[in-house]
């Protein structure tokens, strides 16, 4: 043992192991031995070996604190988490101000967001010793972490006063006091840094400012100066996507005040997100148009010269005798099953003799596989998360695209439809009513979205397809048509209401109706099914603000599983979202022949449910107020008579429904696709157009 100490201290690593393991072959009991060499295991990257050392002394181990400390850091290292909790417990019984445990224990939490687990680690860490600023640093990333802002600001203000020079502490003020919305204080902090901790700081906050945001394979650079605004808005957005509404009335706030051009704040900013997460905060469609506009002109402005001029009007046959029409979809990944099967059932209806479909998915961490099982439909399918924008403009490019679709909601990247890589480039689905030129030229919609007598110069150039423009394609898998279907376990007196939707699309407005109906239903509970444990953790306390039992509430997911194992009780009512209809999961109860309702809003979004009913054959369950929809609920919830005529209906309908006849549905949108293809090629500007059923002539063109 003296020996391998001695190599040791003077860095001769490889030789103190041999000693340390000649120590421990004679001594295979010696905790001393066996720690000296998974120390020096560790120190040679190879902790897997470390961790079996010390599981030959793991009982002597246990006996001490900082041995059951040792064996959990390692046990953690390599991955064996529940003997990492068990072994720093363990140290913590024997010494209950072990800092090492009580440290690694809130780092442990944390990390599975158990916030409030977490923050009591940490004070126990500062309590036991308060020189040392890190569990200072610590207490205040988890008070963030929980979005207890104020707090975190108090612990941090504190810290400062007691380490004045600490960088980290300083970083940290800046960037909380932006998360709690103070931008300005956040700035002026910000201003007193010198050079190095400036890009300290930016290479701080860099990681955090689009934290929802699949990671792309190629590094992204660095923000040139800070600014506050993104920072906190992204972490608002963050909370939006676990339901968390706490800080929404400070979010449009700010949003609101950047939109005002006599303070100098609307000018360039890229407020894409915005554009989405506007639709639950209940922005107006004036405003929303706004965010586009700066969103539109800070990303021309930043767009790079190295893209090449975009060359619209590919020549009809230059594909070595391809007449066809090449239509370019962006999907969000492949990675999901369920949008990767719509997607394969899509591609399938089409026409291949007149259409040949691209394919561009940014999976974050794709399989070839994927990408395989979509190219017996496709023409060709790629990947784009390790792409640059310039590379990705590119790829699309060398397609010679005559229409691109992005059928990913904005999640496509906005800097390539700014360069342009299509003659036609439209959303599909539409969320928003305004989308300038600059990104898309189309919005597709039906009657029911945009109506008759609806002043359409807002909206830009609208195509209405003649039923809804909804396409239901991923509701009638047998593998993926269960997700509605709540516990058997429900006592079987008990009303099912249900809602399926993504939870960044949820809005307070829509809970708030949701608790009105379940206070005026006394024996109704609320199935959410895909909401994670974080979800259902805000949803849990909105309902108890409310005054709502929260065992009423019942959830599913891979974290949350429901009581009583299988799911087997069908909901007797779906109730589609106010703001965001649900879109996918309301195709999938009506499909499974789950009466639902829907209120039609102002905006697409909102109305998209509608649409959706009406095409079911289902037009009066579609309300003008959310006081109609929330008595609507009640009356259905009260008369089962009624319900069970809905889905009579439901039964009778569906095999003809126009929502169902998805190869139809599929017609509309390539008619569409061919209508705005041929006026591109005839040098004709996008209008607006109300689509026949049937194949048209263009005017101005000659066939």
């Amino acid at each position: 043992m003296r020996r391998g100490t001695r190599l040791h201290a003077e860095g001769q690593l490889e030789q103190a192991l041999i000693a340390f393991e000649n120590a421990l072959a004679v001594a295979p009991a010696s905790v001393q031995a066996a720690s000296a060499t998974a120390t020096l295991l560790s120190a040679l990257s190879r902790p897997d070996a470390a961790f079996r050392v010390l599981l030959s002394v793991e009982s002597l181990l246990m006996e001490d604190a900082d041995g059951a400390a040792n064996l959990a850091i390692v046990a953690e290292t390599c991955g064996d988490l529940a003997r990492a909790h068990k072994a720093y417990q363990r140290a913590l019984a024997l010494h209950p101000a072990h800092l090492r445990s009580l440290n690694n224990l809130g780092l442990l939490a944390a990390a599975q967001s158990q916030w409030d687990l977490a923050i009591d680690y940490a004070e126990r860490c500062v309590a036991v010793d308060r020189a040392e600023p890190s569990h200072l640093q610590n207490l205040s990333d988890f008070l963030a972490g929980a979005r207890r802002y104020a707090q975190a600001l108090v612990v941090l203000e504190a810290a400062s006063q007691r380490f004045p020079e600490h960088r980290d502490i300083t970083i940290r003020r800046v960037a909380v006091l932006a998360f709690h919305g103070e931008l300005e204080k956040s700035r002026a902090l910000a201003a007193t840094l010198d050079g190095p901790a400036h890009d300290y700081l930016l290479s701080f906050v860099s990681p955090l400012l689009k934290p929802g945001e699949p990671k792309r394979l190629h590094s992204q650079a660095l923000p040139l100066a800070y600014d506050p605004l993104p920072l906190f808005t992204s972490q608002a957005y963050e909370a939006m996507l676990t339901c968390d509404w706490r800080g929404n009335g400070k979010l449009s706030t700010v949003l609101r005040d950047s939109l005002d051009p006599t303070a100098g704040k609307g000018h360039q900013r890229d407020f894409r997100d915005a554009q989405f997460y506007g639709l639950t905060l209940g922005l107006a469609e004036s405003e929303l148009a706004q965010l586009h506009q700066g969103s539109r002109a800070a990303i021309a402005s930043g767009l790079h010269r190295s893209v090449p001029t975009f060359k619209p009007g590919r020549k009809v046959g230059t594909r070595l005798g391809d007449t066809r029409i090449h239509v370019g979809l962006a999907v969000p990944s492949l990675g999901d099953p369920l949008q990767r099967r719509a997607l394969q059932q899509q591609l399938a209806l089409h026409n291949p003799q007149r259409f040949a479909i691209h394919v561009y998915a940014c999976t974050p961490l794709p399989d070839l596989a994927h990408s395989e099982a979509l190219c017996t439909y496709a023409a060709s399918v790629v990947e784009t998360a390790h792409l640059s924008d310039e590379e990705l403009v590119g790829r699309v490019r060398l397609d010679q695209l005559d229409v691109f679709v992005d059928k990913a909601f904005f999640t496509f990247r906005p800097e390539v439809l700014a360069s342009r890589i299509a003659p036609v480039q439209i959303p599909q689905p539409s969320w928003n009513g305004h989308h300038a030129h600059l990104l898309y030229d189309y919005i597709l919609s039906d009657p029911f979205i945009h109506p008759d007598g609806l002043d359409l110069a807002p909206c830009g150039a609208v195509l209405r397809l003649p039923n809804t423009c909804w396409l239901a394609v991923h509701g009638d898998h047998p593998e993926t048509a269960r997700s509605l279907w709540a516990p058997g376990s429900l006592a079987a007196e008990a009303l099912v209401l249900c809602s399926r939707f993504a939870p960044g699309t949820l809005d307070p407005q829509t809970f708030a109706a949701w608790m009105a109906i379940l206070r005026g239903l006394p024996d109704a509970v609320l199935y959410l099914p895909g909401c994670n444990a974080a979800v259902a953790a805000n949803l849990v306390r909105e309902a108890l603000a409310a005054g709502v039992d929260t065992t009423r509430l019942v959830f599913a997911d891979a974290d949350n599983q429901p009581p009583g194992g299988d799911r087997t009780r069908r909901p007797d009512l779906f109730l589609d979202p106010l703001r965001c209809s649900a879109a996918e999961g309301l195709e999938e109860a009506l499909r499974m022949g789950v009466p639902a309702i829907s209120c039609a809003g102002n905006a697409i979004a909102s109305r998209m449910g509608g649409s959706m009913l009406q095409a079911a054959g289902l037009p009066d369950c579609v309300l003008d107020s959310p006081q109609a929809y929330v008595t609507e609920a009640a009356h259905l919830g009260r008369d089962a008579k009624a319900r069970r005529r809905l889905q009579e209906r439901l039964e009778t309908v569906t095999p003809t429904a126009a929502l169902f006849d998805v190869q139809a549905r599929v017609g509309d949108w390539e008619t569409a696709w061919a209508w705005m293809t041929e006026r591109s090629r005839a040098g004709l500007p996008p209008v607006a157009f109300n689509l026949p059923p049937s194949p048209l002539h263009v005017p101005g063109v000659d066939k």
